[in-house]
């Protein structure tokens, strides 16, 4: 089993892993659409893990579970939000429903940068990356000054 592959974590390479490992990371949520990763076997070109062919979009909790076209019940509690606590272990706070979720970005009780997850999905991922929450956040909330 070759560990060719890297994973950035703060800017900061980290790895090496399987191929395995990696899907392993994606499917438990640790590593995201959008997150960086690089295959050595390919040279040093790092992509973000969507844009690896070995890594199918199912695999990603974001994409899990998501049909366009299909009615939502936004008013459905099934979302479970991480809650970072300063000096303890996050807390896990829920259900929400869609609606509630887009009520609490909005007014800034929610971050597109926390995790959320429901039944259906192999691990969590944050709000920005959810289809169902696209509308309701900002470029500014997606700023660097927003990410606070």
């Amino acid at each position: 089993m070759k560990k060719t592959w890297f994973r950035s974590i703060q800017l900061k390479p980290v790895g090496p892993f399987s191929l395995e490992e990696m899907r392993a990371f994606i499917h438990r949520g640790e590593v995201g659409l959008l997150d960086l990763v690089l295959d050595e076997s390919h040279g040093d070109v790092w992509k973000p893990a969507a844009e690896w062919s070995v890594f199918e979009l199912s695999l990603f909790p974001a994409a899990q579970s998501f049909i366009p076209g299909v009615e939502l019940d936004e008013n459905l509690p099934e979302w479970v939000v991480l809650v970072e606590q300063k000096g303890s272990a996050p807390l896990q706070e829920g259900p929400y429903s869609i609606a509630n979720i887009k009520n609490g970005i909005r007014s800034g009780k929610f971050s597109p940068y926390q995790h959320i997850w429901k039944s259906g999905l192999s691990g969590w991922c944050q709000v920005k990356d959810r289809p169902e929450f696209y509308a309701s956040i900002t470029s500014e909330q997606l700023s660097p000054e927003g990410t606070n």
